[in-house]
């Protein structure tokens, strides 16, 4: 059983398989391109833009460069970051680079943003927003780090953590939306897609809900 009747093909612009749990959990069909676009901030430029620009950036590149997608597809995309200290940190390269971001947050608070587009290739329309959520970090100590660093999760993720796995220690607490640290604030990206008539809620869940 789906929980939303889908009346437009979907694409996510990601490769993530977090991004991608997100929709397998309320049964949407879709498929997936990995975006190729340059992930590296302009000269000045804010944190919230760059993490907006850069999932536009992404919808827009898949939409140019796979022309085997439906012309009335739904691409969706977005990008993460997390900003301390009015920097951004990105995926770590190596150990090191790990080692050095976690010391960097270790217990402090810290802010992940992440921007989402969604664009209609039928219209050209595209719906963009940037989510901010505040992280406290408890105080690291040598032993926890080496632990984290060893275990490879910080690996592919910003700021060298996940926050749904293993990294769920290393966080006091959080202010907002959780989702939006994971990868994907889909409590805000579902409304945008039922209001413009994309998916609708299916009927048999609206049953069950007021029976």
């Amino acid at each position: 059983m789906s929980n939303f009747l889908q009346h437009r093909p979907l694409c996510l612009a990601s490769s993530s398989p977090r991004r991608q749990d997100f929709l397998k959990k309320f049964g949407l069909q879709f498929d997936y391109r990995i975006p190729i676009v340059k992930e590296t901030p302009e000269n000045n430029e804010a944190a919230k833009s760059f993490v907006k620009r850069m999932a536009s950036e992404k919808a827009q590149q898949v939409r140019r460069k796979y022309s085997e997608l439906a012309e009335n597809v739904i691409i969706l995309a977005g990008d993460t970051i997390v900003f301390c200290d009015g920097q951004i940190l990105g995926k770590p390269e190596t150990a090191q680079h790990a080692e050095s971001m976690l010391a960097q947050l270790s217990g402090l608070t810290h802010q992940v943003f992440t921007g989402f587009s969604i664009f209609d290739s039928a219209s050209g329309g595209e719906i963009t927003d940037v989510i901010c959520t505040e992280v406290s970090f408890l105080k690291l100590n040598e032993d926890l780090l080496k632990w984290y660093i060893n275990s490879g999760e910080p690996f592919g993720k910003a700021g060298a953590y996940s926050i749904q796995g293993l990294g769920t220690i290393l966080v006091k607490s959080i202010s907002g939306s959780y989702t939006n640290v994971v990868g994907f604030p889909i409590e805000c990206i579902i409304p945008h897609m039922t209001a413009n008539g994309w998916i609708s809620f299916a009927e048999n869940c609206l049953h069950e809900v007021s029976a």
